[in-house]
């Protein structure tokens, strides 16, 4: 007899389901319409500039159509060349196909038109642009102005006695830098010569102190708000290209002892003090707003910073610039796809302006793969954080090369100091910006000192399905200790420990021996992956200096402890393919929503329970699994559902009481003919097995097969079609038609990737309805969103489709 909680299961079902498809089927990903503006916005600016262009005879199109691009002929072609392929136009675009052989032709001598002609070819990126590239740093080289033998920046041409200025300075060192990414050779001595400048012309005297003027030799002459910005930029770029440790670095066992020490360091953070003044950061800049603009961008981008001061840099920019913000309604885009202002000057160009909005939106947009977390160390010590500020940026030029196919890709500063986190709102927004990047860094000298809320927020974070790496900078013991007691107080029950020789992080990307490294790697798991390591072992500084790295072992083949260090960046490479599956991130602004899992809402006595079947082989590799399927259905399909499962055993009673049981594992496991017949009778009386097994392990797989075989003696498991009720609209809101899985290759072995595919689900009907509904391919561990590279199964939204809808399914008679 069915007992008293499905009977009001049954009574209320049809309560239950009024809407709860069509909300069922509401995307599990869900992006802000802030995200979907910015994509929109990017694609009509596209849009726009490519109607812009013009058909000068001859078969020459360019963008030289306005007035202003006669005094820099070049210029407005370079720029809107350099903006459309930054925001995504493949190289092959016809558009771009018409105008390339007038952007290889010119031969400029304005820096600002070599400069942006070196930076359009080098997002080209086709070899026989090396040369030309090569020339125009040759031209930069040449156009330098001195004064008593000293760097004074660049002037707007071949012109040695002009004084040079703040703006052709920052164009100049931004082809530069193009080109040397390309691969153009520039002699070190060139960088530390800007660094130099940059770091003399700042301001220093008086209170207000650590700005840049346009012109360095004029003390009255102050237009700072651009070129602050610029000379940041131009200090960490210039640092970042010297790659020249100040440190004392010891490549034989990994130490730096004057590890954290930088020249330009104190110059870069004055900066970015100044910036972070009242007053100080603004998108407003005259007649120059939009060229401040991606001024404003680079700094955020380059630093990592995703505050500047207390202005959420990247957001505040979007939601101006598509019309969002209604102090800004002059700077939101047009009907006609374009951006400018009526004041004249740059802004007043429609061509330029969004050039410079484009530039802004998809740099910005750049997916986040790392965030590095900054706290407070022992002793109040807040730096202690990033005394390697190179190696997350340089992990990500390596992943984005190695593992992610060229993808561009970013790192940020994660800083919950900025705010003591007051209410849940605040909690959310932040928990919801730090899970954008799959990976949080964590490293160090010292103990670091989290807060309880901080502490909170890691731990919301990993079971968001996010991965927490350690690093012992220099191999440190206090920061040792300090991240094991750290890890301790998020999982008192599961210490950090070793990891076993056979783990795939060790061949995640490529072949690491698992003692190359001592002390050698230490992870927590937490069902089928492991979501936590950390390094005891210093491998930060050679991830610091990317001569290790081993795209560049050629230059670097005398370089003492290379193998080392290119060992270290493979191991890195490897946690990193480990840690995201080799998937990439999602653009900036791409928020998941955040799952309320907490049993703080009144439900009602007799609401929906999953039952979840214990037996004794590893019944539940994924403990949350079904909470969070519940939390998902509660809050989309608004569903009276508890999120607390019930364990039941096979010869319980209590399996009598759920209409919906769920079933896990991935070992063999055992029943008798008791546990046989209770089963059959609760699967034939109302109720519906859901399961799957964890990672597509064969053990359960066989398993259960002859579980269900007998079970069901008259009845075999078969393939439910993709035309069922099961995958309907009238069910789901929406047709599932596919997924994404990772299969098994013929040798048995996963796949590297998801593929799309029809979904492949097996049942068995009784009386015309599926009382049985199994995956061979892991739905569990997907719902925790723990889901290792060597797990055969579905991703996180096609785990919750398909488990959604053989709930939804459950509650049908």
């Amino acid at each position: 007899m069915p007992g008293r909680k499905l009977v009001a299961a049954l009574l209320t079902t049809t309560l239950l389901l009024t809407g709860a498809g069509r909300a069922a089927a509401q995307a599990k990903k869900v992006e802000e319409p802030l995200a979907d503006k910015v994509r929109d916005a990017i694609d009509r600016g596209i849009l726009f500039l490519k109607k812009a262009q013009s058909d000068r005879g001859n078969k020459t199109w360019n963008w030289e159509n306005n007035e202003l691009s006669l005094a820099f002929q070049g210029g407005f072609t370079t720029l809107t060349m350099l903006a459309l392929l930054t925001a995504g136009v493949d190289p092959k675009d016809p558009v771009i196909q018409r105008s390339v052989d007038y952007l290889r032709s010119l031969r400029s001598t304005s820096t600002y038109v070599i400069a942006l002609q070196t930076m359009a070819l080098a997002e080209l990126k086709d070899p026989r642009d090396l040369d030309l590239m090569q020339e125009n740093v040759k031209k930069l080289l040449a156009y330098r102005v001195r004064v008593n033998g000293k760097l004074d920046g660049w002037s707007y041409g071949n012109n040695s006695l002009s004084q040079g200025d703040g703006s052709n300075t920052q164009y100049a060192m931004l082809g530069l830098y193009a080109a040397k990414k390309a691969g153009v050779t520039i002699e070190p001595k060139v960088w530390d010569e800007i660094k130099e400048f940059y770091e003399q012309a700042q301001r220093q005297e008086g209170v207000d102190q650590g700005f840049w003027t346009y012109y360095t030799r004029e003390k009255g002459h102050d237009n700072r708000q651009t070129m602050t910005p610029a000379g940041i930029s131009g200090l960490i770029i210039a640092g970042e290209q010297l790659d020249v440790s100040k440190q004392d670095f010891d490549p034989k066992t990994g130490i730096a002892k004057n590890c954290g020490v930088y020249d330009e360091s104190e110059a870069i953070a004055r900066g970015l003090r100044w910036m972070s003044v009242n007053g100080h950061f603004s998108f407003r800049s005259g007649m120059h707003s939009f060229y401040n603009i991606y001024g404003l961008e680079r700094v955020g981008r380059l630093s990592g910073q995703r505050f500047i001061g207390d202005h959420d840099w990247y957001r505040e920019g979007c939601e101006i610039l598509v019309g969002q913000n209604p102090m800004f309604v002059d700077f939101a885009q047009r009907p006609d796809g374009s951006w400018g202002s009526p004041s004249g000057g740059v802004d007043g160009s429609k061509v330029l302006s969004t050039s410079f909005a484009l530039l802004f939106l998809s740099k910005g947009r750049t997916p986040i793969l790392i965030s590095k977390l900054a706290f407070n160390a022992r002793n109040g010590d807040e730096n202690s954080w990033n005394n390697k500020r190179s190696d997350s940026r340089h992990l990500v030029e390596y992943s984005s090369r190695e593992l992610f196919k060229n993808i561009p890709l970013a790192w940020q500063t994660f800083d919950c100091r900025k705010t003591n986190l007051p209410d849940k709102e605040v909690f959310d927004q932040e928990l919801s910006a730090l899970v954008q990047s799959p990976i949080l860094y964590i490293t160090g000298h010292k103990k670091p000192e989290l807060t309880d809320k901080q502490i909170e927020i890691l731990k919301r974070y990993i079971e968001e399905g996010g991965f927490v790496f350690g690093h012992a900078c220099c191999g440190s013991k206090e920061f040792t200790n300090g991240f094991h007691e750290l890890m301790a107080k998020i999982y008192p029950d599961s210490p950090l420990m070793p990891l076993r020789a056979d783990h795939p992080v060790w061949t995640a990307h490529k072949v690491v021996k698992p003692n190359y490294f001592d002390p050698p790697l230490e992870g927590i798991e937490r069902g089928c992956k492991t979501i936590v390591m950390f390094s005891p072992a210093p491998l930060a500084g050679y991830w610091e200096e990317s001569k290790y790295d081993p795209a560049n072992a050629a230059e670097a083949k005398n370089a003492v402890g290379l193998e080392r260090g290119n060992m270290a960046y493979q191991l890195a490479g490897n946690i990193i393919a480990y840690a995201t599956g080799l998937e990439a991130p999602q653009p900036r602004l791409t928020r998941k929503k955040i799952l309320d899992v907490k049993d703080d809402k009144v439900i009602p006595r007799d609401s929906l329970q999953i039952g979840q079947l214990r037996h004794d082989g590893d019944w539940q590799p994924a403990p949350q699994a079904m909470r969070q399927l519940a939390a998902y259905l509660r809050d989309s399909a608004k569903l009276d559902i508890s999120l607390r499962k019930d364990e039941v055993r096979m010869n319980s009673d209590a399996i009598f009481d759920h209409r919906f049981l769920y079933m896990h594992g991935r070992k063999k496991f055992t029943y008798d003919d008791e546990e046989l017949r209770n089963v059959r009778g609760a699967l034939t009386t109302g109720g519906v097995l859901f399961a799957d097994a964890c990672c597509g392990k064969k053990e359960f797989d066989t398993a259960f097969r002859e579980f269900i075989a007998k079970v069901f003696p008259n009845e075999r498991l078969q393939r439910i079609s993709t035309e069922d009720f099961l995958f309907s609209e009238s069910l789901n809101g929406a047709k599932i038609e596919s997924v994404r899985c990772r299969t098994e290759k013929p040798d048995g072995s996963p796949n590297a990737e998801f593929e799309t595919m029809p979904p492949f689900l097996e049942g068995i009907k009784i009386n015309g309805r599926w009382v049985v509904i199994y995956s061979k391919y892991d739905i569990g561990c997907a719902l925790e969103k723990h889901k290792s590279s060597a797990c055969m199964g579905h991703d996180f939204d096609s785990a919750l489709k398909i488990a959604s809808a053989a709930l939804l399914y459950s509650l049908k008679r």
